[in-house]
């Protein structure tokens, strides 16, 4: 028995019988990912004694550090998450305190790209640490839709050819291609996806989603087919604007001439009759003026019946008023 205890400090002091047994796992080595979205990196932890495993040592603290930024085992800052520090940014430990160590990455920049280090330290230090190393490299990529014509120039029309591509500048192999028009899945996969003749029921929002087990992205594109009468919107716009302008005009003119118009002039020779002058004739039983002198007189015929504003100078109806004035003069 002294014999196996003196054995067992023997082989524990070089090295070959550690008193705990501590590790990291990583089941990828490249993690590709779309600018713009997240993606997981998985990642899972062990850690017992030997010969019995103590249930008194517990993970106090989880790190994960970002060789771009860190040259050494991630022993030291900067860190992009520490469990001791709880901070707000697109880095969010998804694990636990067993043996679950997932890493999410949020809003994934090309700044993001490079290696990654999972470290955790126990309650016995200082054995109780580990860094897992190398760790998985993430790629970061854009997901991009290109319309690549087959047939036709210009503008789309009935009949033309055309591809849709999707592509994502990524050499990870596990991915998936999936096409939708206006938010609906469409029965097709692929990266590619073709129209061997468009119509104008082809029109419409064309959206390409990228997947993979550990991340996805999406992007959309816009496919305009015209028909034979089609006029291009622009043309639409200038002239409803053209139209819509005159009728401004019109009216506008309109109403400044109805503004300026005076009022018509009341015809004052429907409440007053017009003066004419004629010689008087001499009266009966009247003296004849001498030669020499003159006389004037003036008649003023009221006609009650008087037609736009003539004056009838006969008298023909028993109803017209007449009145004399004389004026003499010697």
């Amino acid at each position: 028995m002294k014999m196996l205890q003196l054995v067992t400090i023997l082989l524990t002091l070089s090295g070959v019988l550690a008193p705990y047994d501590l590790g990291v796992n990583y089941p990828d080595n490249l993690i590709c990912a779309v600018r713009g979205f997240s993606v997981s990196i998985p990642c899972s932890y062990y850690y017992y004694s030997y010969p019995t495993s103590n249930p008194s040592i517990q993970v106090i603290q989880k790190l994960w550090c970002s060789m771009n930024s860190n040259t050494d085992v991630c022993m030291n800052p900067p860190h992009v998450y520490n469990s001791s520090s709880i901070t707000t940014s697109d880095f969010e430990y998804a694990g636990d305190d067993k043996s679950n160590c997932t890493l999410l990455i949020h809003n994934v920049q090309f700044s993001y790209s490079g290696e990654y280090r999972f470290r955790f330290i126990t309650t016995d230090v200082p054995s109780g640490r580990f860094t897992g190393k190398p760790g998985p490299t993430l790629q970061v990529a854009d997901l991009k839709v290109s319309l690549i014509r087959l047939s036709g120039i210009g503008t789309l029309k009935q009949g033309d050819s055309l591809n849709l591509t999707c592509d994502v500048n990524c050499t990870q192999s596990s991915s998936q291609f999936v096409w939708s028009k206006n938010n609906e899945r469409l029965n097709t996969s692929g990266r590619v996806l073709h129209f061997p003749a468009v119509t104008v029921r082809d029109s419409g929002n064309y959206t390409c989603t990228w997947k993979t087990n550990r991340a996805s992205g999406s992007e959309t594109i816009s496919l305009l087919v015209e028909g034979e009468n089609h006029q291009p919107n622009w043309i639409i716009a200038v002239v409803t604007s053209g139209v819509i302008f005159i009728i401004l005009v019109l009216l506008g003119a309109a109403i400044c001439n109805r503004r300026r118009k005076p009022d018509a002039p009341e015809d004052n020779s429907r409440n007053a009759g017009e003066q004419t002058q004629v010689k008087q004739l001499p009266l009966p039983n009247e003296e004849v003026p001498q030669q020499g002198e003159v006389t004037y007189a003036t008649v003023c015929a009221k006609d009650n019946n008087l037609n736009n504003g003539r004056v009838h100078t006969e008298q023909k109806k028993e109803d017209i008023s007449v009145i004399y004035s004389t004026v003499t003069i010697k």
